[in-house]
């Protein structure tokens, strides 16, 4: 799951929106059976959008996109 929304907007609840949206979509036209996001451990707002609509904290894995950067695993599955 991703989206970026430009700063103007943020604190609006668009983000939240948004990751229903795809939620939805993911689970409901696309079958699939399990989403995850991954999340900078500084963003705290996409952490508390991940939360809003469900999603757990998995873990924190270091490397994921080749920089040895950590990173949160926030995960949901279809039937929450």
């Amino acid at each position: 799951m991703a989206y970026t929304l430009a700063q103007d907007y943020w604190g609006k609840g668009l983000a939240t929106e948004v990751a229903k949206g795809i939620l939805q979509y993911g689970f409901e036209q696309l079958h699939l059976s399990r989403l995850i996001c991954l999340i900078d451990p500084e963003n705290i707002a996409s952490q508390r959008v991940a939360e809003k609509i469900g999603m757990t904290l998995e873990k924190k894995v270091d490397g994921i996109d080749g920089d040895n950067s950590p990173t949160l695993i926030y995960s949901i599955g279809k039937h929450g």
